[in-house]
């Protein structure tokens, strides 16, 4: 049975045979590289569409809280109308907003759920109208490409569900 060899012996062995690591680490190192300047630029929107509430979150890569809201927090809003359609469109609207104002350029969306698609959709059309929306300039709005790199729905789904209770004896 061979013995299992160190690492500092299979080094040796690819130098002695003319590959060496150095260079497989250098093109790593390059890649890696890469992977966090395009993670740094990119920030996270995150919906959470709970049955009584709406909550629009932006986050840096590493997942710092640059800004958010929720349909409680406005003043539009009052009561039990913060589960309604329109409270989630008009947070994610406010938070659109103060996420232009801060500069963002490139938006990856994260949606959490279990609502109606069509209540999903409005909310992210709600938030890019809010984020595209210029005083001045409303109908080149229409033109401008999107910021949103990609939506990811992370609505959690039940595998195969609770397990039944057992059946009563006879």
């Amino acid at each position: 049975m061979p013995q299992e060899k160190t690492t500092a012996e299979r080094v040796e062995q690819e130098q002695i045979a003319g590959r060496s690591f150095q260079s497989m680490n250098f093109v790593q190192s390059i890649l890696e590289e890469d992977e966090q300047f395009e993670r740094k630029n990119q920030d996270f929107v995150h919906f959470s569409l709970i049955h009584n509430n709406t909550f629009v979150t932006v986050t840096d890569a590493r997942g710092n809280k640059k800004t958010g809201a929720s349909a409680g927090c406005l003043e539009e809003i009052k009561g039990g109308s913060r589960l309604s359609r329109y409270a989630a469109e008009a947070t994610a609207e406010h938070v659109g907003r103060s996420a232009r104002k801060m500069g963002m350029k490139s938006v990856v969306m994260k949606v959490k759920g279990s609502t109606y698609f069509r209540k999903k959709k409005a909310v992210i059309l709600s938030w890019r109208e809010g984020y595209t929306f210029s005083e001045c300039k409303r109908s080149e709005g229409v033109g401008q490409p999107s910021n949103i790199m990609y939506i990811h729905d992370v609505t959690q789904l039940p595998h195969n569900g609770c397990r039944l209770p057992r059946k009563r004896r006879k």
